[in-house]
């Protein structure tokens, strides 16, 4: 099943901004790394899209996951810095294309 997560959070809760201002030089590509590492989803959740808007402070992505209870797991690091509204979707390309109607 498929979800579209959007992940909010502000300047002083931003684990980015926490950072720098404790001395760390978020543009090491090990901070990156860490950072990013949920992208690459788990064995339980696939992560298929990725969108962020950074002055926004706000993330945008679009999951795969068999039950809630996983995908509630893996959503834990944005709710513990700001909220995080999970919708469940359907795939409007891949119905048409199972349609027989893409392009026509």
């Amino acid at each position: 099943m498929l979800f579209h997560i959007t992940a909010t959070h502000d300047n002083l809760s931003c684990g980015g901004v926490q950072a720098r201002k404790s001395g760390i030089d978020i543009s090491t590509p090990e901070y990156q790394a860490e950072q990013t590492r949920w992208m690459e989803g788990n064995d339980k959740v696939k992560v298929v899209a990725a969108y962020m808007n950074q002055p926004s402070h706000r993330i945008f992505i679009v999951v795969e996951a068999e039950n809630f209870d996983d995908l509630n797991t893996f959503t834990n690091r944005w709710k513990d810095s700001g909220s995080c509204d999970v919708q469940p979707v359907g795939d409007g390309i891949a119905t048409r294309h199972a349609k027989g109607v893409w392009g026509k």
